[in-house]
């Protein structure tokens, strides 16, 4: 296909269809998001530690929309079941290879028990070295936490502060 006739069709898309879960669907979508919240909450009690791959509302969301974007593509006024089946497929698929991969560290839900830790005790040491609502780059927050600790400890507590860093970047040292 030509390049400039799929962006026509995306551009087409884009603005003339915008499909929403069918009934069928979002009831499809209501059981298996549930089933898979129970699962996560038995598999936690059986192991006495979080999920690593906890199941919230955002990743519910994020199901809707790959279902919502796959019938959008075929031009359909509604998701159906099979949209559903397919966007839960694409969801599993790619959040098992990232968690697998170790590249879900310090996203919102996928930060094992110890680096939290970790990360709280950095943010509290940044809190007492950083004047409160100051505004601090990322760069300045890893050389300073870096100088901190020495080059002996530069890989482990760079990681730490690259991933306290994301947590914050941009953003005012709050109290």
């Amino acid at each position: 296909i030509e390049l400039n006739k799929l962006k026509r069709f995306i551009a087409y898309c884009r603005s003339k269809c915008g499909p929403r879960l069918s009934a069928e669907a979002a009831e499809k979508l209501k059981n298996k998001y549930i089933l898979m919240r129970s699962g996560a909450r038995e598999h936690e009690r059986e192991r006495d530690h979080s999920s690593s791959i906890p199941i919230t509302v955002r990743q519910l969301e994020a199901i809707i929309r790959a279902s919502e974007s796959l019938a959008k593509m075929k031009l359909q006024p509604f998701a159906t079941e099979r949209d559903v089946e397919e966007g839960l497929r694409l969801f599993q698929v790619s959040t098992l290879d990232a968690a697998m991969s170790g590249s879900l560290a310090g996203v919102e839900g996928f930060t094992t028990s110890e680096d939290q830790e970790m990360l709280s005790r950095v943010e509290k040491q940044l809190k007492r070295r950083f004047a409160i609502g100051s505004q601090v780059s990322e760069h300045s927050i890893v050389q300073d936490f870096l100088k901190q600790v020495g080059w002996h400890c530069a890989r482990t507590s760079g990681r730490m502060a690259n991933l306290f860093a994301d947590q914050c970047e941009g953003e005012a040292v709050q109290g």
